[in-house]
């Protein structure tokens, strides 16, 4: 009997100190202002991208510039042979843009600044 009280409480002395949470210091890097927040020189705060649109058409009437999603951004009244130019502001993830014109629809990739679309 002594040599199980023994042995009972030798393995609960093992068992409680064995099972220890491991402290590990991890100093707070939350800044509490924005002063303290460490930004690359590089990294740009804008949340939106211009663009020059210039469009052009054969006929009179109405151009309307679209997200993929189908929201429109832009509308303008095209004349024949006359060259129309919108600054386009859109969202910086957007890599897309669908123009409609007289029942036409082309969908134009933003990958230039500067974009001409003859209709």
């Amino acid at each position: 009997m002594k040599k199980l009280a023994f042995l009972l409480t030798i393995g609960m002395a093992i068992l409680f100190t064995s099972c220890k949470k491991d402290r590990i210091e991890n100093p707070d890097t939350t800044p509490d202002t924005m002063e303290e927040l460490q930004v690359p020189a590089d990294f740009s705060w804008k949340t939106t991208k211009d663009y020059s649109l210039t469009l052009s058409a054969n006929a009179n009437g109405i151009a309307e510039v679209n997200n993929t999603s189908g929201i429109s951004y832009q509308k303008a009244y095209l004349s024949t042979g006359q060259a129309y130019t919108m600054k386009l502001t859109v969202p910086a993830y957007e890599k897309n843009v669908i123009i409609k014109f007289n029942g036409e629809q082309k969908t134009i990739e933003l990958t230039s600044l500067t974009i001409t679309v003859q209709f």
